[in-house]
């Protein structure tokens, strides 16, 4: 991929101190840099982001043809999906409703409009929904109703606090490719707000976020919300797991920035997250990283009070690490940089469990999914899941082996910028 196309494209997705360089030095990257960075634009869901922005300009013609077409034709794919989508999710909602499931939506159409202006820019991948724990019962069961199938726990998950199921079978629609309506939607189900699964961090989230929901709206359908704190609250922590989990997509730092920006002048809603916020162990330190991640790549106004606020709280391993690290960790391919473990020792002062969640996140060992035996009764197509498996294992241990010797080079260094801000 084009790094330098990367970062024209992000600068040109800024959401304050817009200028006119970013959108001219497109100019500069033809038809091969676009075709080689479109795998990235493509995970990194900012691409509909991207083609918005300069359609709104007037700056399409900056780019190649074949790269507007591309595109072009995603976005009319996306919109396409988008309308699946909205029966899928209005089938999911009615069905709880009518199960007595106490619920409250989380990301996806709940994003819209104060974190995204257009649902069909954004690349949803799932459902997810916050449960109460005697809700979940009959939560599962409404789905199962409607075809939905328990999912095997994901490797090195020993407690998970969220249950996620696989709707039917569908045949994938190539020609969409990313953006195919038909690629399954999986839906996850969530206890709380943070689920710890192997990080050892001690968050302290609001326990009672089900008990302050209220109605949200979006393309006629009417579902159940966090209120805008907790909701705030949610997100920062969805992309603090990602981040200890080595890659986020480097469109959730626009989304929050898009927030950040609607409610810079908004002191009253600041004033209700502090008092949300205040006392509750490490939440505010997360919310200070992911808002100075948002800041860092697109200019997102953080409101001067919370900026000082989280500032002032936050241990210095953080700020160093996103002035150091937080752009180029952002903007690297799936699966991502371990260099967020700079970020997770922040976050734990036993110098003991360190070095077992280091030695775990560093050389993970994760036994065989089931189900994939060799000699199964399904002959030519067992071959077929092996040989997927064994290129799935394949470019796991390439990341993996990569990522440590990338943390071995860097680490020196870190101590010694630690050492110096102390």
């Amino acid at each position: 991929m084009n790094r330098d196309l990367i970062q024209c494209a992000v600068d040109t997705l800024r959401v304050s101190g817009l200028s006119e360089e970013p959108l001219a030095s497109l100019r500069a990257f033809g038809e091969r840099e676009w075709q080689k960075t479109f795998p990235w634009i493509d995970e990194s869901g900012l691409g509909l982001y991207l083609f918005e922005r300069l359609s709104s300009s007037g700056s399409l013609i900056t780019l190649p043809q074949r790269v507007r077409n591309r595109l072009g034709q995603d976005l009319a794919a996306n919109r396409r999906r988008l309308s699946a989508m909205r029966q899928e999710f209005s089938t999911l909602i009615h069905a709880f409703h009518a199960a007595g499931v106490d619920f409250a939506v989380l990301k996806g159409f709940a994003l819209i409009p104060e974190y995204c202006p257009d649902a069909a820019l954004r690349s949803q991948m799932d459902y997810d929904f916050l449960v109460r724990d005697e809700s979940a019962g009959a939560a599962r069961r409404a789905l199962e109703g409607l075809g939905y199938r328990l999912k095997p726990p994901r490797p090195g998950r020993q407690k998970a606090e969220e249950t996620a199921f696989e709707p039917p079978p569908a045949e994938p629609a190539d020609h969409d490719g990313f953006y195919s309506p038909n690629i399954p939607r999986p839906v996850e189900l969530h206890l709380s707000l943070w689920e710890s699964i192997g990080e050892e961090i001690d968050v302290e989230a609001p326990t009672n976020a089900l008990e302050c929901k209220g109605p949200s709206n979006w393309d006629g359908l009417t579902f159940p919300v966090l209120a805008e704190a907790d909701f705030l609250i949610l997100q920062a922590l969805h992309i603090f797991q990602h981040i200890l989990a080595s890659w986020c997509r480097p469109s959730c730092f626009l989304e929050i920035a898009h927030f950040l920006e609607r409610r810079q002048g908004d002191v009253a809603f600041w004033n209700r997250l502090r008092s949300r916020v205040r006392g509750r162990r490490n939440l505010a330190q997360i919310l200070g990283l992911v808002f100075a991640m948002a800041e860092l790549l697109f200019h997102a106004p953080v409101h001067p009070k919370i900026a000082e606020w989280t500032t002032r709280i936050s241990p210095t391993p953080l700020s160093l690490w996103v002035r150091k690290h937080g752009r180029r960790w952002a903007l690297t391919r799936f699966p991502g940089s371990k260099l967020s473990l700079f970020v997770h020792h922040a976050f734990i002062q036993d110098p003991m469990l360190w070095r077992e969640i280091a030695r775990k996140r560093l050389f993970p060992l994760h036994q065989r999914p089931k189900g994939v035996e060799s000699g199964s009764q399904h002959g030519g197509s067992n071959w077929r899941m092996e040989w997927q498996q064994g290129l799935y294992a394949f470019s796991r241990l390439k990341f993996h082996v990569g990522g440590l010797v990338n943390y071995a080079w860097e680490l020196p260094a870190w101590k010694k910028s630690l050492r110096s801000n102390e």
